[in-house]
């Protein structure tokens, strides 16, 4: 688990670095697919995988190694092929015109949208590959969960009617990279259903939203005129302000809550004493709260990628604090 933290770390300062608002040619081929694909996010779909792994180890199941490899090169080929197929519909819809440092490789110029459709087609046959494998190790309702999450994947920017363009993106983000992922990675280590994994994954979750919203809402003056409804674009600028503040300080109340909870009726609420920990992410949480598109316009053009981070931070404490209650309880 420390291994993937750190490589998740180090990709995130290399692509928060990296991403510029110019369009100079790429030094390689591996830069301009780093770009394509975003990995600056890939917290949020690793992060729920650890968890529900971290989660399903501290109500006693033993590591299934292979099982966790599968569910986590899963997940991440399907956030993979997401990032590319939103690149390509937004392009095609004329939705992507500037260049920003969240942009992908089209807009820049460094791939057509049909090269970045075709790899999208390939990251979603791998993921539908570990899947069918993870089936056959861990049984139907990896399949159910797996469907699910393809569908909201597919759904989330596919050409016609999609999520994104419904004011819907939110919602699908919240249960194709939240509850979907932690409890089908909680599913494969127990094999059995509980209410653990499904609460953990809300605070986590948050932050997953918050990546999204941050893009949107850095977006909304463009997306508007193109017909593109978020979330963001509903709230406007003030009430966009206050959504992306509750999604970064909310989980903490959620951890808060879970606590007490649990110290009062252990029964309803699995909350070990460690998750606190989690609360040393906060002071960057409301670092990240005070953005604003006039008074910090650098921090506000990147705010996406540093909630990432601040989703990587909070995602490795909580499930570091899983893993830790159990070695010492046991």
């Amino acid at each position: 688990m420390l291994s993937i933290i750190v490589c998740a770390t180090l990709t995130l300062s290399k692509e928060s670095a990296m991403l510029t608002n110019d369009t100079r040619k790429p030094v390689s081929r591996l830069e301009t697919w780093r770009v394509a694909v975003r990995p600056f996010a890939y917290s949020g779909s690793a992060m729920p995988v650890i968890l529900g792994t971290a989660v399903a180890y501290y109500a006693g199941f033993p590591p299934r190694g292979l099982g966790f490899v599968l569910t986590l090169v899963g997940v991440l080929c399907f956030h993979t092929a997401a990032n590319l197929l939103n690149d390509c519909f937004d392009y095609r819809r004329g939705l992507d015109t500037e260049v920003n440092p969240g942009s992908g490789a089209i807009v820049r110029g460094w791939l057509t949208p049909g090269q970045v459709y075709r790899a999208a087609l390939l990251f979603l046959a791998a993921g539908v590959l570990c899947g069918l494998v993870l089936v056959r190790m861990a049984g139907w309702t990896v399949l159910a969960l797996g469907a699910l999450g393809t569908v909201l994947v597919v759904g989330y920017t596919r050409a016609g009617l999609c999520f994104k363009y419904a004011g819907l993106g939110d919602f699908a983000i919240f249960m194709a990279f939240g509850v979907l992922p932690v409890f089908g990675a909680f599913w494969v280590q127990a094999r059995t259903f509980a209410w653990p994994p499904v609460l953990w994954s809300l605070p986590l979750v948050s932050y997953t939203v918050g990546i999204l919203h941050a893009n949107n809402w850095r977006d909304l003056r463009s997306d508007r005129p193109r017909g593109c409804r978020t979330v963001a674009g509903a709230l406007g600028e003030r009430g966009s302000a206050v959504y992306y503040g509750v999604l970064m300080l909310g989980p903490f109340a959620l951890v808060g809550a879970y606590v007490l909870i649990g110290l009062a009726r252990p029964s309803l609420v699995a909350a070990p004493l460690p998750v606190l920990g989690a609360f040393l992410a906060l002071p960057a949480a409301v670092r990240l709260t005070r953005a604003r598109r006039a008074k910090h316009p650098q921090l506000f053009a990147m705010l996406d990628a540093r909630t990432a981070q601040v989703d990587l931070l909070f995602g490795a404490l909580l499930s570091a604090a899983f893993v830790l209650a159990r070695l010492t309880d046991g």
